[in-house]
């Protein structure tokens, strides 16, 4: 009639609260009208002799964030003292020294445990955790029901504020989830967990803090600075954000074909990321249909400052490269884009250029046998350098390929009207600047906060 085998769906919950105001009710309670069917292994025991007890039938218990309620098992166990070793272990030797617990169904993991349930069979929540396994932290929710039971799985993510919950909230009158235990008779139980508000938190809110106060471990989630959740760029500055997609290839001799690229920036045009990449590789691709395919991806955030100077562009330098499978690597000409630094969003199509000596058999046998890689100053080839090549080997220029390419470059900047602009105010100076206008209208939206509950 019942099964714990349902796939149950996870909650996703974002809040803008600090997680020590959390508070949970978590009630499980054994259903007597259903030990009446006994199992072969105990037809020679009494029904009456395997009940619980009627104070434990049922409980409820309201459980805060990171609590730690101790088992019947850790309580005996953290209470020799030689059994305590490490510093985790030791800290709740002391707890169960200094109070009194007595174990009951209910019990908790908290994160500094370490325990891992054995059984994850909700696929969505297993992707879930292991994208932030490393910025989360985690509360089980177990109950001792003569072994060991997993009933919710809680994780917090600070960084983002958001609360996973598995199985979700329900009620335990409305759609209580059954757990069931064969021993040697049937039990069956049924169980739920549900959102507990209290009107004031019950531990004082310290930033950036990590308190112990009586069992419970409360880590205060980081807050971030309004201020710092829009990032404008300083004054007389734009941030350009170049988004550069090379999308397919055609007309190349050879295949296995990568494209290798290399960006130039102006002398005055510095990276908003420091650790963005200016050189880059597509990954080796196969002809298809006459053409080969990469839909490979670069992006470049850039401080740019505003000047009445002439348009300044960003230079990138492409190098078409084939790697058979001898490992034979073959140059097949290099181009070159210019993109303006300019709200845009274009597609072109670039045209390769070879530098090879045609009539010479020794340089065709040698593409052939060992490749022909070269080593070109690109720069200086297409003239940015203002320096002059000497060409020692007479090469001989010609069309390799051609290279589709897509970009679009977006530019943020401080609008000139926020700055001239006249406010009726009874400021002495009546220009106002962005960072005034976003710390007024945070302000605003705290006063907001405290008499509406705004929903994100």
């Amino acid at each position: 009639m019942f099964t714990n085998k349902k796939q149950f769906k996870t909650g996703v919950y974002r809040t803008k609260n600090s997680i020590s105001n959390f508070r949970c009710r978590l009630t499980i309670r054994k259903i007597h009208s259903l030990i009446d069917v006994p199992n072969l292994a105990g037809l020679d025991k009494s029904l009456e002799a395997t009940d619980m007890p009627e104070n434990g039938s049922y409980e409820t218990r309201i459980i805060s964030w990171q609590e730690k309620i101790f088992s019947q098992y850790e309580k005996d166990y953290y209470r020799i003292k030689e059994n305590c070793k490490t510093d985790h272990q030791k800290k709740y030797y002391q707890m169960l020294k200094a109070e009194p617990h007595e174990p009951q169904l209910l019990f908790t993991y908290v994160d500094e445990d370490n325990y891992y349930p054995d059984e994850q069979n909700n696929a969505p929540q297993l992707q879930l955790s292991k994208l932030m396994q490393n910025k989360t932290q985690s509360l089980h929710l177990m109950a001792d029901l003569g072994r060991e039971v997993l009933l919710y799985t809680l994780t917090w993510n600070p960084e983002e504020g958001i609360m996973t919950v598995f199985p979700d909230f329900n009620n335990i009158t409305t759609n209580p989830l059954y757990q069931e235990m064969r021993e040697s008779n049937l039990h069956m139980y049924h169980y739920a967990l549900e959102r507990y508000f209290v009107e004031k938190p019950h531990t004082p809110i310290i930033k950036n803090h990590v308190a112990c106060i009586g069992k419970s471990n409360i880590l205060m989630s980081p807050t971030m600075v309004r201020k710092d959740r829009f990032e404008i760029p300083k004054q007389l500055h734009r941030n350009l954000l170049i988004l550069l997609e090379i999308v397919r290839a055609t007309n190349f001799d050879y295949d296995g074909i990568h494209i290798r690229y290399r960006i130039n920036l102006p002398v005055d045009i510095k990276m908003a990321n420091k650790n963005s990449e200016l050189t880059g590789s597509t990954h080796a691709s196969k002809q298809l249909n006459g053409f080969w395919h990469f839909g490979h991806c670069h992006e470049l955030l850039l401080n740019v400052p505003i000047t009445s100077e002439a348009q300044l562009s960003v230079d990138v330098y492409f190098e078409a490269i084939s790697i058979d499978s001898w490992c034979r690597e073959r140059y097949l000409g290099h181009a070159h884009l210019s993109i303006p630094l300019r709200s845009q969003i274009n597609e072109t199509t670039i045209n390769f250029m070879q530098l090879t000596n045609a009539g010479s058999m020794a340089d065709r046998l040698e593409v052939f046998l060992v490749g022909n890689r070269r080593q070109v100053d690109l720069p200086a080839f297409y003239g940015m350098t203002g320096t002059t090549i000497l060409n020692r080997y007479a090469n001989e220029s010609s069309s390799s390929g051609r290279l589709q390419i897509q970009f679009q470059a977006v530019q943020q900047h401080i609008p000139q009207i926020l700055n001239e602009g006249y406010f009726k105010t009874a400021r002495k100076s009546k220009n106002i600047t962005l960072n005034e206008l976003i710390t007024s209208y945070n302000t605003a939206r705290e006063r907001l906060e405290e008499f509406v509950d705004l929903q994100y």
